[in-house]
């Protein structure tokens, strides 16, 4: 069996010389490690995939119906591609050649320090918990592992998650468009290489957003998936002719926005409203290029958030997790408000933004007026056939 370790990039897959894997490896993006290389990551990443000579993904393969992969001795190759390095994890992909004369691909994150792996543990039993609302929107998770590796200069614990690849799926950004000269979404496509997503393609991307963080919205606990931002990269999509598909990739908590005294109906309706509120301003929040400034998207993405957010009332409905009473009266609470009232009421939500960044926060604030303008003018043009 022959590995192969590869870094992915967006020209495509880059060989890593014996010279590049001796450079330090990165705990964050500015962050280096005190002695671990690149060498000793992917030397952990081998050894996950070799526990108990491959018992874990074998066993994974075989559920899935492969009856061939019951042991790892038809594997001729295994790639294994460093595919990020985020603020907390990394993530790998591992690409089996072989079996039955096909590859079969999966993802690896991995947490270092201290705090990523307290994170990780908690992310993998929250989006387990999601799956059971409904797993349709989510990476499908099959194992949670320690790997120990001893590197020449001491031993160190890594914690590592074993998922589905979602092959297709890409991360995006907010861009500026150098022919339009206009900020326009681009989907980061490491395959068929970068391009800018269209107007109605961005548009039912983030439909799908709201719909997805709606559908997983508690009604009852109000816990929801929070925070969440497009500038960390949690969402990816599938942009292919005729067809978008969004996922979310990860859940970082699971808890009440707002906290009230009791669950009356009152405070369920009031909490949704926050939620809604919440959730028309933070789809415009994004980084520039993924790193850069933050980014405001234009008022399109608030129409994206009306519809997706009632389209996934009706999923609740559906399901029997509806708690609000009616979505025709909901839209009609909603449709109410002047936009000077729901700008007073982004009131309740302002030191939340204002602790958890301050550059966005900047931005809100700058931004507030306009955008309840907007959402009120969103909220007037929407009607229930839409969603």
């Amino acid at each position: 069996m022959h590995f192969q370790f590869l870094l992915s990039g967006p020209d495509g897959d880059i060989e890593l010389s014996p010279e590049t894997l001796e450079r330090p490896f990165l705990i964050s993006p500015e962050e280096k490690h005190p002695f671990l290389t690149l060498a000793d990551y992917f030397g952990a990443l081998q050894k996950f995939f070799m526990l108990e000579e491959g018992r874990v993904f074998s066993s994974v393969l075989k559920n899935k119906g492969h009856q061939a992969a019951k042991n790892l001795f038809g594997i001729s190759r295994v790639i294994i591609r460093s595919e990020k390095h985020g603020a907390f994890y990394h993530i790998a992909s591992v690409e089996l050649f072989g079996i039955e004369g096909k590859n079969f691909k999966f993802a690896v994150t991995t947490a270092l320090s201290e705090s990523a792996k307290t994170s990780l543990q908690e992310e993998h039993g929250i989006l387990k918990a999601l799956c059971r609302i409904t797993p349709d929107y989510l990476p499908e998770l099959f194992h949670r592992e320690t790997v120990t590796w001893q590197a020449d200069s001491g031993a160190v614990e890594f914690i590592m998650v074993l998922g589905a690849w979602l092959d297709g799926y890409h991360e995006w950004h907010a861009s500026e468009n150098q022919e339009t000269k206009k900020q326009q979404i681009q989907l980061w496509d490491y395959q068929k290489g970068y391009r800018f997503l269209d107007d109605a393609e961005s548009y039912e991307m983030l439909r799908q957003v709201a719909y997805i963080l709606t559908c997983y919205y508690d009604q009852t606990s109000f816990c929801q998936i929070y925070p969440w931002h497009h500038g960390a990269g949690d969402f990816v999509v599938k942009a292919e002719p005729g067809v978008i598909s969004v996922k979310l990739i990860t859940a970082r908590q699971y808890d009440p926005l707002v906290h009230f005294d009791g669950q009356e109906p009152a405070d369920r309706l009031v909490a949704a409203i926050h939620f809604l509120l919440n959730l028309c301003l933070r789809i415009r929040l994004d980084r520039l290029d993924g790193v850069g400034e933050p980014a405001w998207l234009d008022d399109f993405a608030v129409h994206a958030a009306v519809e997706g957010f009632f389209a996934g009332l009706h999923r609740a409905s559906a399901t029997n997790r509806l708690m609000i009473g009616p979505v025709t009266d909901f839209l009609e609470i909603m449709q109410s408000f002047e936009a000077q009232e729901i700008s007073a009421m982004y009131g309740s939500l302002l030191q939340i933004y204002a602790d958890e960044d301050q550059d966005d926060f900047r931005l809100i604030q700058q931004k507030l007026p306009e955008h309840a303008v907007q959402m009120h003018e969103a909220l007037q043009r929407f009607s229930l056939g839409k969603a």
